[in-house]
């Protein structure tokens, strides 16, 4: 499933800038195509990509229960740093609509 993340105005989208905060973040992260692919404990892929105005993103569990936690942990924060919400806001941005 392919989850759509809003983007705050000003954020720039690019490839190259979403690689850099997934290498920071997650600790790895590849271009390939027009798709950032990144991993984490708990996460066995993280597909991140962009429509121009908006962030989508799909992942794969590793299926070891033991690292859900910190796999949501890195979730949010990478999510966080690439679009420029918090989790908190954007739950309530969904919500609205």
């Amino acid at each position: 499933m392919v989850r759509e993340y809003p983007v705050k105005k000003g954020i720039k989208l690019n490839l190259e800038a979403i690689r850099e905060k997934a290498e920071i973040i997650a600790g790895e992260a590849r271009i390939e195509g027009s798709h950032v692919f990144s991993r984490c404990p708990g996460l066995s892929e993280i597909d991140i990509t962009t429509d121009g105005k908006k962030l989508l993103v799909q992942t794969k569990s590793d299926g070891i229960k033991e690292n859900a936690a910190e796999a949501l942990r890195i979730y949010n924060r990478l999510i966080e740093e690439i679009t420029g919400y918090s989790s908190k806001e954007r739950k309530k941005l969904i919500s609205k609509v």
